[in-house]
């Protein structure tokens, strides 16, 4: 008699589990994508560009090799590091502060590592620190990057 209440009220919890973390990855994942213009040039990425926040999110290493920069990353410590004639920056994943040449930067979103093991980071920070200037096309959500 106690195993009839029993399996009904196991096959409850699992389900109620199962949908508490449905919830917790649907409201985390970013709904808005983006695209990246490099001096004119479309880039495509492996991954799509995200906006989260209110900041164009990109895939670390294709920004910073499509920037002519040298990258670094360091998997037991979360650190990227990209560097290009004098100029290196470093962040950490999931830490609002990163370093350009030594000088030290509050982040407005922090770098993060997507469960498939792709490292996102602030695109118009990167743009800065290598002194690009960049704009954005709201309409059709578009990040134009002029490193000339």
């Amino acid at each position: 008699m106690k195993m009839k209440f029993i399996i009904p009220f196991l096959v409850f919890i699992m389900a109620s589990v199962g949908c508490i973390s449905v919830s917790r990855v649907n409201a985390a994942t970013p709904t808005t994508y983006g695209s990246v213009v490099l001096d004119g040039k479309p880039l495509g990425f492996d991954t799509k560009p995200i906006i989260l926040n209110g900041n164009t999110m990109v895939p670390f290493r294709k920004i910073f090799e499509a920037l002519n920069m040298n990258v670094q990353w360091d998997s037991k410590t979360g650190n990227v590091t990209a560097q290009s004639t004098g100029t290196t920056i470093k962040m950490t994943v999931d830490s609002l502060k990163a370093k350009v040449n030594d000088k030290e930067f509050t982040l407005t979103q922090t770098p993060f590592n997507t469960p498939e093991g792709t490292v996102y980071v602030n695109l118009r920070f990167i743009s800065q620190a290598i002194g690009a200037t960049i704009s954005w096309d709201n309409v059709k959500k578009i990040a134009t990057i002029n490193t000339k």
